[in-house]
């Protein structure tokens, strides 16, 4: 049986599990407890040598990266969510790349100083946060204007790299990221956020910091 190791508020993990919903399949969903240090146990190092998450093992075949578990699994499912032709293909991995490289690294750094550098007590990188939020004013424009020529990232049809996007969007509001200028990505966003391959994740994500921060004060 496949099982998934992440963590509620990773949107890597949660990426992989929005696939996974989406294409049904049967999953265990393991909690790794990133401030108890499990993620560098012996016993999960074995699964991931780095010591990061998310990470599957798929009945004894383990996998670590988030896009390249979602490929796996895609691809293992033989659905159309990863196009088979070369160019629709590497259309799709082009979006995904943008999403996490780019989109996905400016998120994270207003994340990390808004969000968790105050719950772990680390300084704020007030430097960081602007320089996220500046990249975003660069390059949330460019997903605003693809989104504008079709319903999804890649065009008509439901891929990959939406199911990416999605996932690094998904702190915004909780990280006090603005997205109310960007119509087609509020219009794209709001749809999916209603699949029940989201719904079965969460609600939403600030639910879910909202949850953790009243568990860590039991």
């Amino acid at each position: 049986m496949l099982k998934i190791y992440g963590s509620d508020l990773s949107s890597t993990s949660n990426k992989v599990r929005f696939v996974a919903n989406f294409l049904g399949l049967k999953y265990e969903y393991s909690k790794v407890n990133l401030r108890a240090g499990e993620q560098s146990k012996p016993e999960f190092l074995k699964i991931n040598p780095v010591g990061k998450i998310p990470a599957i093992d798929d009945s004894g075949f383990f996998l670590f990266e988030s896009s390249a578990i979602i490929r796996y699994l895609a691809d293992k499912n033989k659905s159309a969510i990863y196009p088979k032709e070369l160019k629709e293909r590497a259309v799709v991995d082009e979006w995904m790349d943008f999403g996490s490289m780019h989109v996905g690294m400016a998120v994270s750094k207003v994340t990390y100083n808004r969000l968790f550098a105050p719950m772990r007590g680390t300084p704020v990188d007030e430097n960081s946060i602007k320089e996220g939020l500046g990249f975003l004013e660069r390059f949330l424009p460019v997903v605003d204007g693809q989104l504008a020529k079709g319903e999804y990232l890649t065009g008509a049809a439901l891929t990959l790299a939406d199911f990416n996007m999605l996932a690094v969007l998904d702190p915004a509001e909780a990280s006090q990221i603005d997205l109310s200028k960007y119509k087609n990505i509020l219009r794209w966003r709001q749809a999916l956020q209603k699949e029940l391959f989201y719904t079965q994740c969460h609600k939403n994500y600030e639910d879910g910091l909202k949850a953790m921060l009243a568990a860590m004060k039991k």
